[in-house]
């Protein structure tokens, strides 16, 4: 009897852990969304990208994300040392193409794919308010396309 009790609390701390992993995808998306944010509020200076970096270092959860984390690197690495707003902007923007197929899929970030239709781009952000990164006047112009679960 005591046996299966065991068993029974080995079975609830293993299936606990399994659901409520947060893998490598989700922590790269979230400090995604933090660029994103720095952008959006046209913070100035350099943004702060060591993390993502370290986290875009080392393999992903799942074989393909590998390659998209490899290949965001160098644009994150590149947004780190920039200062100006429109070239920002452009990594972002590559940025978020690069990691679109990560959403939602492996991770738990509450990262949405957002798409603006006048300036024909998407990005990627925390939650479901429209927040265009782009252009300073069109800030409300968007729609999300793929929404986080």
């Amino acid at each position: 009897m005591k046996k299966n009790h065991y068993i029974f609390i080995i079975f609830i701390l293993t299936t606990v852990n399994l659901f409520s992993h947060e893998g490598k995808e989700t922590f790269v998306l979230k400090e995604v969304a933090k660029i994103h944010s720095s952008i959006y509020s046209e913070a100035s200076g350099n943004l702060d990208v060591q993390k993502l970096v370290q986290y875009l270092k080392e393999n992903a959860d799942h074989k393909k994300d590998t390659e998209n984390f490899r290949k965001a690197l160098p644009i994150v690495e590149e947004l780190g040392k920039t200062t100006d707003l429109s070239k920002k902007r452009e990594l972002f923007e590559r940025l978020s193409k690069e990691l679109e197929s990560i959403v939602g899929h492996h991770d738990k970030s509450g990262v949405s794919v957002f798409y603006c239709p006048m300036l024909k781009k998407k990005w990627l952000a925390s939650g479901k308010e429209i927040k265009n990164p782009y252009d300073s006047k069109m800030k409300n112009c968007g729609e999300i396309i793929h929404e986080a679960k």
